[in-house]
């Protein structure tokens, strides 16, 4: 790939891969096999970061309390953006931040284990010759025509014509049909909180709106992700004690962050800890 400045392969490598997730750190970058080695890959980044018309920018976040320093979070520029539009056509959709669309350090942790998951979730299908034929987050607008303004990409439209805005959405060809499913990310231990999400999952579900929305005639399902095991396992046990999930149960997967790894990313829980399957 040519610019003024030519690119080498690892750096037409940060490009596609800003391009599928829209915001990466370093480390999620090294996860991807962009790069093995960190310093060469923030070399490669700074590069990118500097040409005359910068193909990526780098958000900085004030010092975490407890956390510490946080790592950068990239993304594609503008001219990024046009840049792999032309060398690739219409091969795969291009993401990156459009307008004045900042990010907010209140929403990094969350931000970052949404596109933790959609790592893990392509690498998997990626192992087992799986599609994904979209992944759309809240972080990811569209326009709504008629009404001049913008939505999450992730909305699910209600019977009453509001909005459910899940984490993401996203469409897994699987091996006997297409599978749709709604994504969850629970990083605080508010139960009570949590519990109106996920209730608010079920009475779509019921309705089958989701479905509807994208045309299927089976039903799809909700993955919810949990940083602490402790909230997951507590919710689980909320739900069970709930007559309105009895109907549902087999359309609710649990699991937490630290079970994402690719090996075990096909194996989930139903919410009374019965083992259940992606698809």
């Amino acid at each position: 790939m040519k610019t003024k400045e030519t690119l080498t392969p690892s750096m037409e490598k940060i490009l596609v891969n800003l391009s599928i997730f829209k915001y990466l750190t370093t480390s999620q970058l090294i996860r991807l096999k962009v790069m093995k080695d960190r310093r060469n890959l923030n070399r490669a980044l700074a590069c990118l970061r500097q040409m005359p018309k910068p193909l990526v920018q780098s958000l900085s976040f004030a010092v975490h309390p407890t956390e510490g320093k946080l790592e950068h979070i990239h993304h594609l520029t503008s001219f990024g953006a046009e840049l792999l539009k032309e060398y690739y056509g219409g091969r795969f959709t291009v993401r990156y931040p459009k307008g004045n669309s900042p990010m907010y350090g209140f929403d990094y942790f969350h931000r970052l284990g949404v596109v933790n998951f959609e790592i893990e979730l392509r690498i998997f299908a990626g192992k087992n010759d799986l599609g994904v034929s979209f992944f759309t987050t809240y972080f990811d607008k569209v326009s709504t025509g008629k009404e001049k303004g913008y939505r999450a990409a992730s909305a699910i439209v209600t019977e009453d014509h509001e909005y459910l805005i899940a984490d993401a959405l996203f469409m897994l060809e699987g091996p006997r049909r297409d599978e749709l499913y709604a994504l969850e990310v629970y990083m605080d231990n508010n139960t009570a909180r949590i519990m109106k999400s996920i209730t608010r999952h079920q009475q779509v579900l019921e309705k089958g709106r989701p479905s509807k929305q994208f045309g299927l005639k089976h039903g799809s399902r909700v993955l919810c992700v949990f940083k602490h095991k402790k909230v997951q396992l507590k919710v689980m046990e909320k739900i069970s004690q709930d007559y309105q999930f009895s109907e549902t149960k087999k359309h609710f997967l649990f699991k937490s962050l630290d079970e994402l790894e690719t090996e075990k990313f096909f194996d989930w829980q139903f919410y009374d800890g019965t083992e259940a399957s992606l698809f």
